[in-house]
């Protein structure tokens, strides 16, 4: 699955990829890694809208893991 997202976090909004996604966490390409946040609420795909927290990042590569709804 590659398919575009946008991830919002303290107020600020960003375009995201969606390179995976699964029932507990999605990884994502940042198009602005140096911004990532540690928590974030996920648009993604289909209309799902997922609070999420950063569990790991590599360059522009990060893999977030769902907290709960939004």
């Amino acid at each position: 699955m590659i398919c575009g997202g946008r991830m919002v976090a303290e107020e600020r909004s960003q375009a995201c990829v969606v390179l995976d996604l699964s029932a507990t966490g999605a990884r994502i390409h940042l198009l602005h890694p140096e911004a990532a946040p540690s928590t974030a609420v996920l648009h993604l795909p289909g209309g799902v809208v997922r609070k999420a927290a950063r569990r790991w990042q590599r360059d522009d590569i990060a893999g977030y893991e769902f907290c709960e709804p939004a």
